[in-house]
């Protein structure tokens, strides 16, 4: 699981912030970060993912969790 440091939570800005968030960690060293989402910003998360493997051709999707929080 990563730590509190490797999580990106998806919010009002625009998808390249989120993508540069991303990049930065993994350049910084980080084995995986996690991108975290709710509601409308859903879809943004989604292109955020696709746009860093578009950039860094090693990264992999490890899964896709969907779910409420309650």
């Amino acid at each position: 699981m990563a730590s509190s440091e490797n999580v990106i939570f998806i919010g009002k800005k625009n998808t390249p912030n989120y993508v540069l968030a991303v990049v930065t960690q993994f350049s910084m060293g980080a084995k995986s970060v996690t991108i975290k989402a709710r509601g409308r910003a859903i879809s943004k998360a989604v292109d955020t993912a696709e746009l860093v493997k578009k950039m860094l051709p090693d990264v992999k999707e490890k899964e896709v969790k969907i779910g409420s929080e309650e």
